[in-house]
């Protein structure tokens, strides 16, 4: 399983969920133009203030940056047609290299957790780049984890030494699922930021919490 690091925890109902749901599955269109941005800052502000976090999930510095694409809707990932996200994640991760077209959907199915590394395949021009290389790969929403972990598994297939999952919205259901209720209670005694003389890579930052580790799916 590639380590997991939300952006934020998006319990459900939630203003966030209807953001992330909303730029890219809204009806109306002013809606959509709306959200949009909305998540490029979320990313933005994001790595401006924990892109060290997620190198250190990596294991060091990150060369290519991948986001998942969509299981059933054309056109690839529904963030990379976020204007402006692509040229902000290379500034905060050291010039890391965007790559939108890197995978596409295999012949596997993916079903609700369960993971499975042919669900997508790596395109041939990715693969040179790819070997030996630490990946990001970018999600909007992370619920059961099966797209993000198939897509991380066929990364590393490839050649990828090291992939971390950065999710805009870790989605919880306390109303369904206890361990998710009892998270969300403990998450709310975390720090929000760090001080000035923490290490990026303590314990005690929230970003670098593997939340479906302490909370289980569904």
């Amino acid at each position: 399983m590639a380590p997991v690091v939300p952006v934020r925890l998006c319990p459900l109902p939630s203003p966030l969920y209807a953001v992330l749901m909303g730029y890219k599955e809204s009806p109306v269109g002013e809606a959509r133009l709306r959200y949009t941005p909305m998540v490029r800052a979320l990313l933005n502000a994001f790595l401006s203030a924990h892109a060290p976090c997620v190198a250190a999930a990596a294991g060091g510095s990150i060369r290519l940056v991948v986001p998942v694409p969509s299981t059933a809707r054309p056109g690839g990932s529904p963030l990379a047609g976020v204007t402006g996200l692509a040229e902000d994640v290379r500034r905060r991760m050291d010039g890391a290299r965007w790559s939108s077209r890197a995978l596409r959907r295999g012949d596997a199915p993916i079903g609700h957790m369960w993971p499975d590394a042919r669900a997508f395949t790596v395109r041939p021009e990715t693969r040179n780049e790819l070997t030996g290389s630490r990946c990001l790969l970018l999600d909007d929403t992370y619920v059961s984890g099966a797209r993000a972990q198939s897509a991380a598994a066929a990364l590393r297939r490839a050649g990828a030494t090291a992939v971390v999952i950065v999710a805009l919205g870790r989605v919880l259901r306390p109303d369904r699922v206890p361990a998710h209720a009892d998270y969300l209670r403990r998450a709310t005694r975390l720090p929000t930021s760090l001080g000035p003389n923490e290490d990026p890579d303590s314990a005690r930052c929230p970003c670098a919490r593997c939340v479906h580790a302490g909370a289980p799916t569904e």
